[in-house]
């Protein structure tokens, strides 16, 4: 029974010890009238726009002394 546990065990870790697989890139390849051809790599469609951020570009908003004050004097 142990060893069926630790056999289970190991098969469960696997994926964690290989990792993720490595993406298709994708590309569209034109021909030129010339004889020459042009790649053209094509963006994953689940990606979101713009340039690619890692979670260490993410910054909270500072508010500091920017925002209104009410006036309370009244």
């Amino acid at each position: 029974m142990k060893q069926e546990l630790a056999l289970l065990g190991t098969l469960a870790l696997l994926p964690a010890m290989i990792g993720p697989l490595a993406a298709e890139a994708r590309s569209i390849v034109a021909p030129l009238c010339g004889g020459a051809l042009v790649t053209i790599p094509v963006a994953p469609t689940n990606a979101p726009p713009g340039p690619v951020q890692g979670p260490c570009c993410a910054k909270g908003c500072q508010s500091g002394s920017s925002r209104k004050r009410l006036d309370r004097s009244q």
